[in-house]
């Protein structure tokens, strides 16, 4: 028989006492994302009529983190106030449900690891069983923290929490995921049946299976790998499903042309792009949503968050937070970019240089020992060792605009608001106050304009003696 649609329930209404975080559990965040979103990527490959995230009284805070994750189409929260354990959650998705599926599937909201390949495969298995619950289980080496999946010979019977477990059931290595594939109407007929006499005084939704096999419904264990089923309930829970996210993403991004030197210690998160050909070598961080463009060359010893490298560039030994490094652009080592920088085709960063809201045009080189920051420098630059623009007076940010082929002295104060012109230049040690007009030359403390000295790089005047374009920038 085919597969019926589906609704899928997201249980997400646990505190993580055991995180000892103000964050609430779902929302912490491993490789990148939120755990909640980790599990509803999982989900959105499937066709399901909905998607409901059952969550605490802290609703807007868990809607607000998961709304830029993209993950909005048929996805609805509900309230379960107060908590009272996974069958009364269940009860509150199925009160809310904006349609009447024929199979609802129960996931848990800090499960990150699970695969949509596994989740396809308990949808089709129990539909192949017409069975009354179908739930994932796994051998676990140790089963310690999970309800035991209890048999008589090979027929699943009931499942029991662990901290209500005999002895005798605690050797039990077939562990309950959490997972579980039911049918409604079955569901509907034992939920209200459900008791709080446990240790927890909660409603545990395992209960349900026991309860459909006392009336006759079949029910199905359907086995997975032990590594996809890990919960977050601790920070030591969340380290470990990070390293398997992380590893997981190089090994994607390898079968996709990707040269990973070494992935045992090459951290790139879920939300990370990179294309063909490009090289990631060891101790490098790719966070949040960056993107590493073909033939790049990255790292060791770099962290990039949030930021584009375009088509062979390269950066090493050096932070990139919120920037925008160009094509062919050369960026370390030791250097900072701060958020809001662009550097353009051909750029240079080099040694010690800290760049913070800056263009850097195409070809132009800040290469040693400088601090660029609110700044816009054109094509062809060069900015001497130790040039600092000073940018803050002490109550407000000013810029510095630095036109074409100018020439920036070594250790050379710019202090903002203040313009450099086309090919002008600065002595070093210059300290410059006021604007250089194109081809002047600025020099001392302050600076003294000295008319049509500029242009050190001679790049005017080859052109006026010899009649050919200036040389191609780099």
């Amino acid at each position: 028989m085919g597969q019926a649609r589906a609704t899928a329930v997201v249980l997400a209404a646990g505190d993580g006492k055991r995180m000892k975080s103000s964050v609430p559990k779902v929302l912490q965040v491993a490789a990148g994302r939120p755990l909640l979103a980790h599990v509803l990527t999982a989900l959105d490959p499937l066709a399901l009529d909905d998607r409901i995230v059952v969550c605490s009284r802290r609703i807007d805070e868990i809607k607000a983190a998961i709304a830029p994750e993209g993950l909005v189409a048929d996805v609805s929260y509900v309230v379960q106030e107060p908590p009272r354990g996974t069958a009364d959650a269940v009860r509150v998705a199925l009160e809310a449900a904006s349609t009447h599926s024929a199979v609802l599937l129960v996931v848990q909201g800090a499960t990150p690891l699970l695969s949509t390949q596994t989740l396809r495969a308990l949808l089709e298995a129990h539909a192949e069983r017409s069975a009354g619950v179908t739930v994932l289980t796994a051998m676990m080496q140790d089963p310690t923290g999970y309800g035991r999946m209890l048999r008589i010979g090979n027929k699943p019977t009931k499942i029991v929490e662990e901290r209500d477990a005999s002895p005798q059931e605690r050797e039990v290595r077939e562990v309950n995921a959490g997972v579980y594939v039911f049918d409604v109407d079955a569901l509907g007929s034992v939920l209200p049946k459900v008791d709080a006499e446990n240790s927890q005084g909660e409603y545990y939704l395992p209960d349900v299976v026991e309860l459909l096999r006392s009336q006759g419904l079949s029910v199905h264990a359907e086995r997975t790998d032990p590594g996809e089923i890990v919960g977050v309930k601790t920070r030591a829970h969340l380290a470990l499903v990070s390293k398997v996210l992380r590893r997981r993403a190089c090994e994607r991004w390898m079968l996709e042309g990707v040269t990973v030197i070494d992935p045992d210690v090459t951290y790139i998160d879920s939300t990370v792009t990179i294309g063909r050909d490009a090289i990631v070598h060891p101790f490098t961080f790719l966070e949040g949503a960056t993107h590493i463009d073909e033939n790049a060359e990255i790292g060791p010893h770099t962290r990039i968050v949030d930021s584009s490298i375009g088509a062979g560039a390269t950066v090493g030994y050096s932070v990139v937070l919120s920037s925008d490094v160009g094509p062919e652009v050369s960026v370390g080592p030791f250097a900072s970019l701060r958020p809001g920088t662009r550097l353009e085709q051909g750029a240079q960063a080099g040694s010690f240089v800290e760049l913070k809201n800056a263009v850097v045009g195409p070809g132009s080189k800040v290469n040693h020992l400088s601090y660029v920051g609110d700044a816009c420098l054109g094509a062809g630059v060069n900015v001497g060792a130790g040039t600092v623009t000073c940018n803050w007076d002490g109550q407000t940010k000013h810029e510095t605009v630095i036109g074409d082929d100018a020439y920036i002295g070594s250790d050379t104060m710019l202090v903002a608001p203040v313009t450099v012109g086309e090919r002008a230049a600065t002595g070093a040690g210059a300290v410059v106050t006021r604007d250089v007009p194109e081809d002047a030359l600025a020099v001392g403390a302050p600076a003294r304009l000295l008319l049509g000295r500029g242009d050190r790089m001679g790049r005017k005047a080859r052109k006026e003696r010899t009649g050919e374009p200036e040389e191609p920038r780099q």
